[in-house]
């Protein structure tokens, strides 16, 4: 098989379809990711409480679970910047971790034991997810590479 001009463009294309929900926060994807971890939701709803300066960020989620019943998560992620820069302005986001240090599913917060287990769990499924249409695009790239 020979390399064509468009071979790196496809390679990007790949790559990048490995990645899961553009423009979604990675605090969000993360929290729902939690909710996953302890069974089926769906129809999801976000509301992100940016409150002062140094305090907490909690991220609210309600959607249906596997049982059809309306519940709710909040994860909680602490305030990590060390100063005010311009990245901080330009993604407001930016300035708390991207590891929850609490979890609460319909009132039932989670032991930091309980957090950390579904934390490893969620990013598994993550890393499953991304690898699973790396090699998708891998796939369709080739195909397309052969002319099939």
């Amino acid at each position: 098989m020979s390399i064509g001009p468009r071979s790196p463009i496809l390679f990007g294309a790949a790559l990048l379809a490995g990645c899961s929900a553009p423009g979604e926060d990675v605090r969000v994807t993360l929290c729902k990711g939690l909710v996953l971890t302890q069974g089926a939701a769906s129809d999801w709803r976000v509301e992100t409480d940016q409150p002062g300066q140094y305090q907490d960020l909690e991220i609210r989620l309600q959607f249906t679970d596997g049982a059809g019943r309306r519940a709710n998560a909040q994860c909680l992620y602490p305030y990590r910047a060390v100063e005010d820069d311009a990245l901080a302005l330009a993604d407001p986001l930016s300035v708390y971790g991207t590891a929850p240090t609490r979890l609460r599913i319909d009132g039932r917060e989670f032991s930091r034991r309980a957090l950390a287990e579904a934390v490893s769990a969620a990013m598994g499924a993550q890393a499953r997810e991304w690898a699973d249409g790396v090699r998708e695009g891998l796939e369709q790239a080739a195909r397309e590479l052969s002319g099939d």
